[in-house]
C-alpha cells in the first residue's frame, strides 16, 4: 500500500480583494465628527474676545470678573496681563455671542466699585458679587472694534439723571466734590457729578444734574455761588458769621437763584460758578485800586455808567504793606464787555465853586466811581483816577480847530457837548490874522463823532428858539452859564476837516448845513404870495427838508424859489403836490369840527409842505403850482358837470358821496336861463376819478327819509347832498343830477279813486304789511272826474297782484264814532308818517290769473275788516 504524497493532500485558500470599508471605522469617525462639533460649539460660545486696557489691576480676577451690561452679565475676564510698555495692564476678555453687538470703536468700558459719599452709596452690588466692568455701547454706527481702553470712572453723560444737565465755570473747585448738592432756597435739587479742568487748564468745569421736576427753576438769568464751609467778616459793625449745612461743610454745596423774567435753556448750558453770595448777587469779581482819601463806602459804593449803576463796591482792603487801597468790586455780567484794559475808572468827588455844583450828595453819601469804557483785552484789574487826573491824560484825544470872528466868551477849559454829554474840552482861544483860533481837544472814544460836514455852534448861554416842535427854551447848567460851551452836530462822511467854522447859535448853524450838504432849487408858482418868508421850512410830512430862499412878482403871480436838500431831492416826482401848510386848518360838518394846527415854528414863519397825490395838476408850464391849502389841493381832480331840471339848495362845497364816503365836492353853480336848468360843476377826488368820472354813473340828491325801517341821510335834514352810483363805462364829464334814486322798474298798476287822500309820490304799496312796490305818479284822470295813482310794484312780487285783487288806503287814522262808543283803527307806524296802499286777494274757489301791466283797480279809501282776514293761499312762479 503506497501513501499518499504531501502535495497531493494539501489545501489552497481561494483570496479575493475586498470592495467595501470595514464596520471598524465607523467608530473612528463619528469619534471625529464629535470632536469636531464640540470645538466648533466651544468656539461659538466663548463669543467674541476683546482687550481692554487698565490703569490698574486692582478689583480684576480671570475667570470671576464679570462684564455686565445694565446689570446683565454680557462677558467674563479670561486673562490678566501687563502691557508692553509696563505703565497699564489689558485683560483678555470673551464678550458673549447675544451681546458682540454691543461692541464698536466708540464702546465704552470702566469698573465698578462701591463708594460712598453724603450724597449715598454707589456700586452697592458690587460688595455682594466684587467688583465689576461695566459696559456702554454707542448710540451711533461705527466700525467694529476689539481693543478698548476703559474709563477712570462712569461716563457723565451716564452718571446724569433724568432731567437738565448744566456746566459750572469757577476759578478753582473750592470746597465742591462730586455728590455736592445744587440747592435751591436750602431745598436740593441736583448734585454735582463731575468735574475737570478746562481746555487751557485755567479754569474748572463742574458738571451738575438738575432733576426734571425743578428744571423750570434754571433759566438764563440764573446765578450759582459755592456756600462750601463758613464764611466770616469782620468789621466796625462786628463779626458776622456764616454758617452752612452739615452737608455743605462736608460735601460742599452750590445755591442757585433765578430771577423772574428768564427764558428756559438748553442742556448743558455754561455758568459761571460764583465764589460767595454777594459776589454773585452783583456779577464779575474785580479788583480797583483807589487813590488816597477817596471817601469810597467800604460797602455798597456804586459804580456808575452814564448815569446808571452797573455795579458796586463790596469790599476795601489794604494792600503792599498798607501802602495801597484795594476795593473788591462786582460789576453786572450784562457789562462785561467794558471790563477791559483800555476802561477807566474815575473817581466822582463832590464839588462846589462859582462855576457849578457837581456830586452835592456825595458830600452825605459818600464818593462813587464811573467807568469809561475803552478798548483793550480782557481785564480784572484797574487803577481809579480823579477826574483831573484824567481830564489831562485826555491831551492823547484827537484836536479840532475851530474858525469864529469872535470868541463868544470861551475860554480854556470849556465843555465840547454832543447831545448834552460832554466829549471834549477847549485847549485853547488865540487871535491869528484878525480871526480868532479855537484849539479843542475830543476824547478818543468819540473821534467817530468829527465828520466832513460836522457845524459847531456856541451853547454856553441861555437862549430861546424856535424850532419844528415849538419854541424850544433852553438854559444851560450854572457851570455853562459862566464858563460857556460848544455843541456840535454830526453829519457827513468819516473824514474829518482841517478846521471848522463855529457859529453863534443853533440856528446860525442849521441855516448853514445846505450849503454844507448841497441842495436843490425848485420854482413854485401861487396867484399870490402866501404868508411865508425867506427861511420857511419846506416840509415832507412834517419833516423839514428844505427851505424857502426867495420869491418875486411875475404876471398874474408870484414865483417862490425853495431848496431842497440833495439827500431830500429824490422825493420830488412827477405827482409831488405843493401846498401852503401856515396857519391852521379847521374842518368842520356834521360830524364835528377838525382843527388841525401847523407846527409852531411855520405859524409864525409860515411854511410849505408837499407829498406826492396822484392825479392832482401839479405843473403850469415847467412852475410847481402852490395850492392855497392841502384840502384844495386834494380837491383838485377830475372836473365834471352835472344837469339839474328842478329846484335844490345845493352850494359850493356839497359833498358827492359813494356809500357814506365822500368821493367828490361841488365848486361852482350856474343856472342856465336858455335851457331852464342848473348847470353843476364839481370835482372828483383824484384816487376815485377812475370809477366815478366814467358813462354809466348815476348821480342824484340824496334826501332824507324817515320811516318803519329807521332814519336814512339824518344829515341831509340840515343841509343837501349828492349820492353817487358808479358805473362801467368810458371816461365821461357830462352827468345828468336826478332828484331821487333810479329804482329797480317795476311791473305798472293804475289805481282809480274819488279823491288823493294821503296818497304821494313814494308813498309805499303794502302785502301783509311787507313793502313791494311805491307809487310812481298822481294825477287827476282825463275828464278831472277820478284820481289816477300809478303804482310799481317790484318785479319779485308782481304775481301777487290777480286780476280780482282789491286796493285799498291804509294812511293816518280811521276814527268813528258811535254809541257804543268810539272806535280807533289805526295803520303801522310806517303808513302814519309816509301813508300807504294795501291790496289782498278775495278767497275765491279758483285763483284768479296774474294781473296784466297797466290794468285798473279802484282804491277804497278804506278797507273792510274781512279784506284783512284773507288768507289766500298764492304760489310762487
Amino acid at each position: 500500500m503506497s501513501n499518499p504524497s504531501p502535495s497531493q493532500n494539501s489545501y489552497s485558500p481561494e483570496v479575493k480583494a475586498s470592495r467595501g470599508i470595514s464596520p471598524l471605522w465607523l467608530l473612528p469617525i463619528l469619534t471625529v465628527i464629535l470632536a469636531g462639533w464640540l470645538v466648533f460649539k466651544a468656539i461659538q460660545d466663548a463669543g467674541q474676545r476683546v482687550q481692554i486696557y487698565f490703569s490698574e489691576a486692582s478689583g480684576l480676577v480671570a475667570g470671576r470678573t464679570t462684564i455686565r451690561y445694565q446689570g446683565l452679565e454680557v462677558g467674563m475676564v479670561k486673562d490678566i496681563n501687563l502691557a508692553e510698555d509696563l505703565q497699564s495692564i489689558y485683560v483678555d476678555a470673551d464678550i458673549y455671542p447675544e451681546a458682540t453687538k454691543l461692541l464698536n470703536e466708540n464702546t465704552r468700558f470702566w469698573m465698578v466699585k462701591p463708594t460712598a459719599s453724603l450724597s449715598g452709596i454707589s456700586g452697592l452690588d458690587a460688595l455682594v458679587s466684587g467688583n465689576y466692568i461695566a459696559i456702554a455701547p454707542s448710540e451711533e454706527e461705527a466700525e467694529p472694534e476689539t481693543v478698548f481702553r476703559a474709563l477712570e470712572r462712569a461716563p457723565s453723560d451716564l452718571l446724569a439723571q433724568e432731567g437738565l444737565s448744566i456746566t459750572l465755570k469757577a476759578r478753582d473747585l473750592g470746597g465742591v466734590s462730586i455728590g455736592s448738592q445744587i440747592v435751591y432756597r436750602k431745598i436740593p435739587i441736583g448734585e454735582v457729578y463731575s468735574y475737570q479742568l478746562d481746555g487751557d487748564s485755567k479754569n474748572v468745569l463742574i458738571q451738575a444734574a438738575i432733576r426734571e421736576e425743578y428744571r423750570h427753576i434754571i433759566t438764563d438769568d440764573s446765578r450759582f455761588w459755592n456756600v462750601s464751609g463758613i464764611g466770616t467778616k469782620i468789621g466796625f459793625d462786628g463779626v458776622d458769621v456764616r454758617l452752612e449745612s452739615l452737608s455743605a461743610l462736608i460735601g460742599g454745596s452750590i445755591a442757585v437763584d433765578s430771577p423772574d423774567g428768564g427764558e428756559p435753556i438748553d442742556d448743558n448750558t455754561l455758568f459761571p460758578l460764583y465764589p460767595d453770595l454777594k459776589t454773585a448777587g452783583r456779577g464779575i469779581a474785580v479788583k480797583i485800586l483807589l487813590p488816597d482819601d477817596n471817601n469810597i463806602s467800604s460797602s455798597g459804593a456804586p459804580i456808575m455808567y452814564r448815569g446808571i449803576e452797573i455795579g458796586q463796591v463790596t469790599d476795601l482792603q489794604l494792600r503792599d504793606g498798607r501802602q495801597s487801597i484795594i476795593a473788591s468790586a462786582a460789576i453786572q455780567p450784562a457789562f462785561s464787555d467794558m471790563l477791559t484794559s483800555g476802561s477807566r475808572f474815575i473817581l466822582e468827588e463832590a464839588k462846589v465853586s462859582l462855576s457849578g455844583v457837581k456830586n452835592l450828595s456825595n458830600l452825605v453819601k459818600g464818593n462813587f466811581l464811573t467807568i469809561v469804557p475803552g478798548e483793550g483785552k480782557r481785564a480784572r484789574t484797574f487803577t481809579a483816577i480823579r477826574q483831573n487826573d484824567f481830564d489831562r491824560q485826555q491831551a492823547r484825544s484827537i484836536e479840532v480847530k475851530l474858525i469864529s470872528n469872535n470868541s463868544f466868551g470861551l475860554d480854556k477849559g470849556a465843555n465840547i457837548l454832543y447831545k448834552g454829554i460832554t466829549v471834549g474840552s477847549v485847549a485853547g482861544v488865540q487871535l491869528v490874522n484878525d480871526e480868532v483860533h479855537i484849539d479843542t481837544l475830543v476824547d478818543a472814544e468819540y473821534a467817530h463823532l468829527i465828520k466832513s460836514q460836522n457845524r459847531f455852534f456856541v451853547t454856553g448861554s441861555a437862549s430861546a428858539e424856535l424850532t419844528e416842535s415849538g419854541l424850544n427854551i433852553n438854559v444851560p447848567p450854572a457851570k455853562q452859564l459862566l464858563t460857556g460851551s460848544i455843541s456840535f452836530v454830526s453829519e457827513g462822511a468819516a473824514s474829518p476837516e482841517d478846521q471848522y467854522k463855529l457859529y453863534q447859535s443853533k440856528s446860525l448853524a442849521e441855516l448853514a448845513k445846505y450849503n454844507l450838504s448841497g441842495s436843490t432849487k425848485i420854482t413854485l408858482y401861487a396867484s399870490e404870495l402866501p404868508p411865508v418868508s425867506k427861511g420857511s421850512p419846506l416840509l415832507y410830512r412834517n419833516l423839514q427838508v428844505g427851505s424857502v430862499s426867495n420869491f418875486k412878482l411875475v404876471d398874474g403871480g408870484v414865483l417862490i424859489t425853495a431848496s431842497v436838500e440833495n439827500q431830500y431831492k429824490y422825493l420830488i416826482t412827477d405827482q409831488t403836490v405843493f401846498w401852503n401848510r401856515s396857519g391852521v386848518e379847521v374842518d368842520a360838518g356834521l360830524a364835528g369840527v377838525s382843527i388841525k394846527a401847523a407846527p409852531l415854528k411855520t405859524l409864525i414863519q409860515g411854511g410849505i409842505a408837499f407829498d406826492s397825490l396822484p392825479g392832482v395838476d401839479n405843473k403850469q408850464n415847467d412852475k410847481w403850482l402852490l395850492y392855497q391849502d392841502f384840502k384844495t389841493a386834494r380837491k383838485f381832480g377830475q372836473v365834471i358837470t352835472l344837469i339839474l331840471n328842478g329846484e335844490s339848495e345845493l352850494s359850493k362845497g356839497t359833498a358827492i358821496k359813494y356809500n357814506g364816503v365822500k368821493v367828490g365836492e361841488v365848486t361852482l353853480i350856474t343856472p342856465d336861463f336858455t335851457r331852464d336848468n342848473v348847470e353843476v360843476k364839481a370835482r372828483i377826488l383824484p384816487e376815485f376819478a377812475d370809477r366815478i368820472a366814467i358813462s354809466g354813473s348815476y348821480f342824484w340828491i340824496a334826501k332824507a327819509e324817515v320811516g318803519l325801517n329807521g332814519v336814512k341821510n339824518i344829515g341831509n335834514l340840515l343841509s343837501q347832498s349828492i349820492n353817487v352810483r358808479p358805473g362801467s363805462g368810458k371816461a365821461k364829464t357830462n352827468f345828468t343830477l336826478y332828484e331821487d334814486i333810479q329804482e329797480q322798474t317795476g311791473i305798472s298798476f293804475v289805481l282809480q279813486s274819488e279823491t288823493r287822500g294821503s296818497v304821494a309820490e313814494g308813498t309805499p304799496v303794502l302785502y301783509r304789511e311787507i313793502e313791494v312796490g311805491n307809487v310812481s305818479n298822481v294825477e287827476l284822470g282825463e275828464f278831472a272826474d277820478r284820481v289816477l295813482t300809478t303804482i310799481q310794484i317790484k318785479p319779485e312780487y308782481a304775481y301777487l297782484v290777480r286780476r280780482n285783487s282789491i286796493f285799498w288806503n291804509t294812511s293816518g287814522l280811521d276814527v268813528s264814532i258811535g254809541i257804543s262808543g268810539a272806535n280807533i283803527k289805526a295803520g303801522t307806524v310806517d303808513s302814519l308818517v309816509r301813508g300807504g296802499i294795501t291790496f289782498s286777494t278775495p278767497e275765491d274757489k279758483q285763483l284768479q290769473p296774474i294781473a296784466e301791466s297797466g290794468q285798473s283797480f279802484y282804491l277804497y279809501p278804506q278797507g273792510q275788516d274781512k279784506w284783512k282776514e284773507w288768507r289766500t293761499a298764492i304760489p310762487k312762479p
